[in-house]
């Protein structure tokens, strides 16, 4: 029987983790620049890390400018300030790193990344089931947690950087579900699971999640503004890395934050094969909203649920606005429409009827493979995630007048009464 109880009910931090930002502030408070987010303390220290100096193209010092202010001026705990300085110089390594191996491999930028295929629409309608069925196929991949966090080999060796890279990303996960059991049950994430792309984006500082998810809401708002082509260049350009050091037929690709951004996907992977899935925008910003609030917390110490609401249900309707702009900018471009409510129906039969369209082949034991995965036990198995609308202040009559275009252009079913 599924609990009536909201798997997130907690708005502060818990008693260890307020032991462990008490740690913090203490450190901060004599001196210790273990909270510092100034960007030459940033580069330098990235620099220290990896031994290396050359980041190649500039461009992302732009981007950088814009969310360090940002985070400077938002209210991050002692402990929040770490976080956020280590994931910014992580992304500066990521960089010294990419550029070191395309230096140590140079026909890898020549790699060719051939019909890749992106699944857009809201979180938490979908994207996640689709992208792991559909990357079932041999020849078929999808990004891995430990490849996302670390996208650079560390060795030629395969069994050995396999091995560092996914030490790290436990390393992380350890640390994310210390601050948040609740992941667990809302998104189970692993080293080896799949994951959304957007990290790929954290190494050239153009990421909207940073917005979205963490509430750094002035650099969202010039980021919507921002020539998108470059970074998405560059996110090319880390796929040919993964390819030319893995191959691979196709990518199998998820991450919402595509959605704002299809007219620079579209600059630079012309060939991309999108599907954009469709759910009711009450259970998907509601559902998301739960998710992010873990975010939000382990930031601030404490967030207003309501505030949250208002400004996912803003974000969410400024997303498929665009993108509902862009595919008439793009009439010729291949992208496929999928029913959250089919998709759960008929899971084996939609992934089938998506490879005919995809030209993805479809093995004989396809189905079995499907059907397989399906029976899988997942801590955060369909209704497992409990959450409220009302504790985020959503109104179905608001929220459905919002959407009320995307509604009727793609038929989607709504289970609230207004």
């Amino acid at each position: 029987m599924v609990s009536t109880v909201a798997t997130v009910e907690r708005d502060t931090y818990r008693p260890a983790v307020q032991a462990a930002d008490l740690a913090c502030r203490v450190v901060q408070g004599v001196g210790v620049p273990i909270g510092s987010l100034e960007q030459d303390s940033i580069l330098a220290a990235a620099r220290r890390r990896t031994g290396l100096k050359d980041w190649g193209s500039e461009d992302f010092l732009v981007p950088l400018a814009k969310i360090l202010p940002a985070a400077r001026r938002a209210p991050l705990t002692p402990l929040a300030r770490v976080i956020a300085r280590q994931m910014f110089v992580a992304a500066v390594a990521n960089r010294l790193r990419t550029q070191d191996w395309f230096g140590r491999h140079p026909g890898a930028e020549d790699t060719a990344i051939t019909q890749p295929v992106f699944i857009v629409g809201f979180p938490r309608s979908g994207t996640t089931l689709l992208q792991n069925l559909l990357s079932l196929e041999p020849g078929a991949r999808a990004l891995r947690f430990w490849e996302l966090q670390s996208p650079t080999p560390t060795s030629d060796d395969r069994a050995k950087d396999r091995a560092h890279r996914l030490g790290t990303a436990r390393s992380t996960l350890r640390a994310a579900y210390f601050i948040a059991p609740e992941m667990q049950t809302v998104h189970e994430i692993g080293p080896e699971t799949a994951e959304e792309c957007w990290p790929l984006f954290a190494n050239t500082f153009a990421v909207l999640n940073w917005d979205v998810a963490s509430g750094f809401r002035e650099y969202g708002d010039w980021l919507l503004g921002y020539d998108m082509v470059g970074p998405y260049a560059e996110y090319r350009r880390q796929l040919q890395m993964m390819a030319a050091y893995q191959p691979t037929r196709q990518f199998i690709l998820k991450c919402p934050e595509h959605l704002w951004f299809l007219d620079a996907l579209l600059a630079v992977f012309p060939d991309a094969r999108i599907i954009w899935t469709h759910r009711d925008p009450m259970d998907s910003v509601a559902s998301y909203c739960s998710l992010v609030s873990l975010n939000r917390r382990m930031l601030y110490g404490r967030y207003d649920p309501q505030a949250l609401g208002s400004h996912i249900e803003e974000s969410f309707a400024t997303g498929v606005h665009r993108a509902m702009q862009a595919r008439l900018r793009h009439p010729d471009a291949h992208i496929m429409d999928v029913s959250f409510r089919s998709l759960v129906k008929d899971p084996v039969g939609v992934v089938r009827q998506l490879k005919e369209q995809l030209d993805i082949p479809h093995s004989p034991d396809g189905d079995a493979r499907t059907q397989d995965w399906l029976t899988n036990e997942r801590k955060d198995k369909r209704g497992a995630h409990v959450y409220q609308a009302e504790r985020y202040g959503l109104e179905p009559a608001r929220v459905y007048g919002r959407f009320r275009d995307y509604v009727d252009r793609f038929e989607v079913r709504l289970r609230h009464k207004v």
